[in-house]
């Protein structure tokens, strides 16, 4: 059985996710604060692979997208006191947030994420690239995006990365969220740069 996904948000971020996971024929949920009635064109683009919900419902998936403000996630994460169980796919970004280097205290902005969703699996990935280029299919002779896959939990990783695969981009995994995730973390090496995986014929 495939593992249940919510994607947390509905802005460019959550819609071009939306897409891309209805394009492949990936079910999943979407949702955010406003409820279904908010985004109703997206919703009617998307079905049926990608069913729209409420937030209560959206929160019991294994998997969860968060493609809302870096700002937001505290106010989420606070939504349940353990979120053992859960992945928490962090694809936000601190970058431009006022007073983020107070914020953040030194740590890396997935890691006050993690803070924030006590218990759970942190993932960081798609966050690299804009929603727009993020969302654009390559024809299938020019390859694969690649997307960065980081995180302290092993098997979380390799959850996430199959995901991506699922979704039709070439995922890499670069290790823990203090290491090889630095280099997705915004203003870093790989943000806003574009990797295809070249197709083997």
């Amino acid at each position: 059985m495939s593992t249940d996904v919510a994607i947390i948000g509905t802005g460019n971020v959550g819609a071009a996710l939306a897409r891309t996971f209805a394009r492949h024929g990936r079910p999943a949920v979407i949702a955010n604060t406003r409820g279904p009635d908010s985004f109703r064109d997206l919703a009617r683009e998307v079905e049926p692979w990608v069913r729209a919900t409420t937030l209560d419902d959206a929160l019991d998936a294994d998997v969860l997208v968060l493609s809302i403000p870096f700002l937001a996630t505290e106010t989420l994460g606070a939504l349940k006191p353990s979120w053992r169980g859960h992945i928490i796919v962090d694809a936000t970004n601190a970058f431009l947030v006022p007073n983020s280097e107070a914020i953040l205290g030194g740590k890396l902005s997935t890691e006050v994420v993690a803070d924030y969703f006590p218990d759970a699996s942190v993932v960081k990935a798609f966050n690299q690239l804009p929603a727009n280029v993020l969302e654009q299919q390559l024809p299938l002779e020019h390859g694969k995006k690649v997307v960065f896959v980081a995180s302290n939990d092993a098997t979380a990783s390799a959850v996430i990365a199959r995901l991506a695969a699922d979704i039709g981009f070439a995922p890499v995994e670069l290790g823990r969220i203090d290491e090889g995730g630095r280099l997705i973390q915004a203003r870093n090496a790989l943000v806003l740069r574009l990797f295809v995986e070249q197709p083997m014929f």
